[in-house]
Parts: structure tokens; sequence; C-alpha cells
């Protein structure tokens, strides 16, 4: 990455709890790339926090699997073989179908027009090419979905796959404006007002297939490695 990613300074106990959060938000939003290397002390200073809730923030991440510690002390975020790939796309249809369907069950006018709104943003967020405000906006509409489910451990379980495919999704931005052509945020609405929870785990299960082709045909894999991004 070009730029380096901001985090708000932060000044409440504990302080490794809430570095670890934000760390993880931040890679299971896309803000850092496959590969890209991270230090202890560059993200400390972008905390304005010390070492030591970093680094504890870092082993809690390797032992998500979200990040690689390398021998040199240096954190990587890690690259997927596509056989990893091709796992996680198959648990992430399973899984985020299920709890679109679930969704389908109770979810309120409220939650639906909120949808709404995020998805009307994706869309022009796709038609203006803007990369950032896209993987933002798509990771905001599918887990409202999967709050609106109710289901708790089943987000945990969603939340943890992302975790690992999140910074492979920041390959999208080859082509923001072709995720018009994969995207079934509409057909997924229009299920959930009907509340047809078979038609809209099908129309969820579509769009994941659909930017994973994309995906596979953009992306860089492990077995195919070029010269890795870096970042601070």
């Amino acid at each position: 990455m070009t730029e380096q990613v901001v985090f708000e300074k932060l000044e409440r106990d504990p302080l490794h709890e809430r570095v670890h959060r934000e760390l993880r938000s931040a890679i299971i939003a896309a803000r850092f790339e496959p590969g890209q290397k991270l230090t202890v002390r560059a993200i400390s200073s972008a905390f304005g926090v010390s070492t030591m809730p970093v680094r504890a923030a870092f082993a809690r991440l390797a032992a998500e699997k979200a990040v690689t510690a390398l021998a040199n002390g240096t954190i990587s975020i890690p690259l997927l073989t596509r056989e990893q790939f091709d796992e996680l796309i198959e648990l992430r249809m399973l899984l985020e179908g299920i709890a679109t369907e679930k969704a389908a069950r109770v979810i309120t006018d409220e939650e639906i027009e909120a949808l709404q709104l995020i998805a009307g943003e994706l869309h022009e967020a796709a038609q203006a090419n803007d990369a950032d405000a896209y993987l933002r906006l798509n990771q905001q509409f599918k887990f409202a979905i999967f709050k609106a489910a109710r289901a708790p451990a089943l987000e945990d379980l969603i939340e943890r796959l992302w975790l690992q495919i999140g910074p492979f999704m920041r390959h999208y931005a080859a082509d923001i404006r072709g995720q018009l052509d994969t995207d079934r945020y509409d057909a997924v609405i229009a299920a959930l007002r009907r509340a047809d929870g078979r038609t809209a785990r099908a129309a969820m299960e579509e769009d994941v297939a659909g930017g994973a082709v994309f995906l596979k045909r953009v992306a860089v894999f492990a077995e195919e490695p070029t010269e890795p991004p870096t970042g601070k």
C-alpha cells in the first residue's frame, strides 16, 4: 500500500485488547494487502502506544492465522494458496448463506431500509471506482445481514473467515466497476423483504461466488510470488 493506515490514538486500558480489536477490524475490512509487511514500531506509533500491547495483539492475531510472524520480527499479512482460497470461499458461501436465510425470518423493516441505503452507496462507489469506499460498504452490508440473523456464534465464525480472506479483497481494486456485474445486493434485499429465506440465501451465495471468480482472475496467490507490497 502506498498510504499509511491511520488509527485513532488509544487512551484507555486494556490497551492490548483495544489494539487487537482495531487491528482485527482493519484486517477484516481489507485495509491491508496480502503480503504486506508490518512492524511493531510502526503500528505502535500509529496508535500512539508502547510496543508491548502491539506485540500482544500481534501474538493473538498470529494464533488466529490473521498474520504471520517472520524470523526477523516483522509481521506479514499472509498470502493464500489457491487451495486455501477455494476452501475459504466454500465456507463463506455455506455460512453466509445460512446467516442470510436466518436473517430473512427475523430482520426488521428498519434493518432492511438501512441495507437499501448501503446498497445505493455501494452502487455509487462501484461506478466511481472508489475501492476504499466499496470495500468498507461491502463489509458493512454483509455484516449488517449477519447481525440481523440474531445468531452470534454463526456471526463469529463468519468473522473468523473474513479475518483470513479480508486482505484478499483488496484485489477488487483492480476493477471496482466490474463488481456491478457480480453484486447481488438488490436480489438479497428483495428476498429479505419477502421473508424468502431460500432465495435470499441463494442470492448471497451467488454474490460470494461471483466475487470469487473475479478474485481468482486478478489476485496473486502464494504459488505465484511477486515483490510483496510494503507498508507501515
